[in-house]
């Protein structure tokens, strides 16, 4: 099932790790088993293939219906277990998909902000990663991937995985809607703290 997946990581990877010098911190926080949900932020198109390298499971992640549209790209991403979504159109189906694979023992990737923003200028993050936590009652995995300024020959790529974050600890106990916000905010705080940041309260 997961030849295709491994096989496309094997060859990128070793493209990656000969531009980049790969640090990866934190890997003693990965779970053993699946079950669970991998939150980082996002602000480059190989942020999934460096956390996949640094993670022992295959990640199904989330990728917008654009993607899909070449269909060399689209034949590709499918048989990498690229769940296709349509963004900011309250795709349901893509968030049963994902559920579903997480209750399935399976790992899956999200960017909280749904798209890439610059390095020290992060975005706002959607509340896709807490639904589906509380659908499922998963742990989150919370981490970040960093880069020195210009991504040039040999610079440093810093793969971060913090602590996990018990399902328990996302503070639900009803079905508020302000539960999803707040573990929204719990763990989006927690990636920021690993990017050493400060979560902007305007």
């Amino acid at each position: 099932m997961w030849i295709a997946y491994r096989f496309f990581l094997f060859c990128v990877s070793v493209g990656l790790r000969f531009w980049f010098s790969i640090h990866f911190e934190g890997r003693e926080n990965i779970p053993h088993g699946g079950g669970y949900i991998i939150a980082s932020n996002h602000t480059s198109n190989i942020d999934p293939l460096l956390l996949a390298m640094g993670v022992p499971h295959p990640i199904n992640y989330m990728g917008k219906a654009e993607l899909f549209q070449n269909p060399i790209l689209g034949a590709l991403f499918r048989s990498i277990h690229v769940i296709q979504v349509e963004r900011g159109k309250g795709d349901t189906g893509a968030v049963e998909e994902c559920a579903k694979l997480v209750e399935n023992d399976h790992v899956l990737g999200i960017f909280p902000e749904g798209t890439r923003y610059k390095i020290g200028e992060p975005g706002r993050p959607k509340s896709g990663m807490a639904l589906i936590a509380k659908m499922t009652q998963a742990d989150i995995l919370p981490c970040c991937v960093l880069y020195e300024p210009g991504k040039k020959f040999r610079s440093k790529a810093v793969v971060r995985f913090g602590e996990l974050i018990p399902f328990e600890e996302l503070g639900f106990e009803t079905d508020s809607p302000r539960e999803i916000k707040t573990a929204t905010k719990k763990v989006w705080g927690t990636i920021l703290g690993l990017m050493g940041l400060e979560e902007s309260h305007d």
